[in-house]
């Protein structure tokens, strides 16, 4: 199940300067926006008087757009390179932090939305081509690697935006957390764009004719069942997590605790990310398609402890199977387009896929908000969110995941070989 052969390892040690920037992307780029906003929903509910799924509707709005974005952002990041694509999008994300401090009503307050989404999406896409590109036979751990800065941002952010929102208010603890981007993401994003050594992040030669064959099209492709069963099932999963994550803050506060204790559990749920992400990298290199479908099917155990968060053991074990779950979600699109496809492509398919996540991302949280409203409570949606990573998990399962399996025989092949060599040797 695991990976940590001589190849492997020396992926790794040459590509991480491209881990330490996608890691930096993810941390100030991404995670800032992502895990800043559940704690703003009470506060706007607070200072406007709107609904739960007025609130919520913020993160719909940002994946809605996010899915558009990351279609864009796929095909544009193989026409002009990750580099560009990233130090664009990242700066988007960085003027939409700091638009919250003249927010006064809903249609800018869903504005900033659309500007997040813009910036998330392209963000999420350029660094999966990134990554798919420099890694490999590591591919997994090396995303689950980079995706850690967003474990780290769900740490530290919570006590970041608690505290700064006790002392400046909610619009200044927000904007302030731009800065990161401003000094040290898009520095070393412009770093990598002139590094030599990381050149496969620029505009790819094959560009200009990948996707123009007839047998290998994106049309063609989008005719295979394949191509809808993931494309359906990574819809589903980002659905139920995005859903949890919006709503994680209000959840805990509903069965009363306090906001100390929520913004530990948050961070909670981040640190144990950081084993996590790696560690469902490394399984998804190992076993492709049917670990995916697993450990989907993780996320719906920690679906169905949420009735039961009051329990500090169980509490516990939503931490952990929630972690899990959530990793699998980020790692999902990344891991099975290069398994099935192979590397060609890779912007515009990845860019399709995630695109799919987002609208899985826009309708989660609205719809956990609307179920809500209509029955105030979370019971239902917590049933039929437990569900559907099960359903998710069968359209995967007989995937066949071509490319991996290419790799798979010619790492058998070549280990036979040199076992022939070593005991010729030896007689």
């Amino acid at each position: 199940m695991f990976r940590f052969d001589s190849q492997f390892r020396a992926e790794l040690r040459e590509g991480w300067p491209v881990l330490v920037i996608a890691f930096t992307c993810f941390l100030f780029g991404f995670a800032a926006p992502a895990f800043s906003l559940p704690f703003i929903y009470p506060e706007v509910i607070k200072e406007f008087g709107w609904t739960r799924e007025q609130a919520t509707l913020l993160a719909s709005s940002k994946y809605a757009v996010g899915a558009i974005s990351a279609l864009v952002a796929g095909r544009l990041v193989d026409q002009i390179g990750a580099w560009i694509s990233l130090i664009v999008t990242i700066a988007l994300g960085g003027l939409a932090l700091i638009s919250f401090l003249w927010i006064q009503n809903l249609p800018g307050y869903y504005m900033v939305g659309v500007l997040l989404g813009v910036a998330a999406g392209g963000t999420m896409v350029s660094i999966k081509v990134l990554i798919s590109r420099a890694f490999n036979v590591s591919q997994g751990s090396a995303m689950g690697m980079a995706l850690i800065g967003t474990v780290i941002g769900s740490i530290i952010l919570p006590f970041i935006v608690v505290f700064a929102t006790e002392h400046w208010g909610w619009r200044t603890a927000i904007a302030s957390l731009s800065a990161g981007i401003w000094l040290i993401a898009i520095p070393m994003l412009i770093f990598g764009l002139f590094a030599q050594s990381m050149a496969f992040g620029r505009k790819p030669k094959i560009a200009s004719t990948e996707g123009k064959t007839k047998d290998g099209s994106l049309a063609v492709i989008m005719r295979e069942p394949r191509f809808w069963l993931i494309g359906v099932a990574v819809f589903i999963v980002a659905m139920v997590d995005q859903a949890f994550t919006q709503h994680q803050v209000m959840i805990f506060r509903d069965i009363g605790l306090p906001k100390e204790y929520i913004a530990i559990g948050v961070s909670a749920l981040g640190l144990a990310g950081i084993v996590t992400r790696t560690l469902v990298g490394n399984i998804l290199d190992g076993t492709s398609n049917r670990g995916l479908a697993l450990l989907w099917v993780v996320l719906s155990g920690s679906v169905l402890l949420a009735f039961a968060l009051l329990n500090p053991l169980l509490f516990f074990a939503f931490i952990v199977l929630r972690a899990i779950g959530h990793s699998a979600v980020l790692l999902d699109t990344t891991i099975m387009t290069k398994h099935v496809y192979g590397p060609s492509r890779l912007g515009t398919l990845i860019g399709v896929f995630t695109a799919m996540v987002s609208a899985g991302f826009a309708v989660g949280p609205w719809l956990m908000g609307r179920l809500y409203d209509m029955s105030g409570s979370y019971a239902s949606s917590f049933i039929l969110f437990a569900i559907l990573p099960i359903v998710a998990s069968a359209l995967i399962w007989n995937i066949k995941p071509v490319y991996w399996l290419t790799l798979k025989a010619e790492r058998a092949e070549t280990a036979k070989r040199l076992s022939a060599v070593s005991v010729k040797a030896a007689e």
